[in-house]
């Protein structure tokens, strides 16, 4: 599991048979096959959701750090706490338990 010093929370995606990531160049589409509903994410988010569907649990200081390839600032992280709480908010992602 993926955790920051300080015990940051974790995030992951156990629904990754239900889900399906196609992307762009300018995005991407999630179709949820629960529900059959597709959602439409910036290129950003559709990196972040590509890489949760791995199934691993993930901190949003890895996840900046994925997406920068390089330390991220206190306002990355904060930028993807925003978008793991929009796919918490959609049913994609779910925080994990200390």
């Amino acid at each position: 599991m993926t955790l920051a010093p300080g015990g940051s929370l974790a995030w992951v995606c156990r629904r990754t048979q239900a889900l399906l990531l196609r992307r762009w160049p300018e995005g991407g589409v999630i179709y949820d096959a629960a529900d059959g509903s597709l959602s439409a994410v910036s290129p950003v988010a559709a990196e972040l959701i590509e890489r949760l569907l791995d199934g691993q649990p993930m901190d949003a200081e890895a996840l900046a750090r994925h997406l920068l390839q390089a330390t991220p600032e206190p306002e990355d992280i904060d930028g993807v706490n925003q978008h793991l709480a929009q796919f918490e908010h959609m049913g994609f992602i779910e925080r994990m338990s200390p």
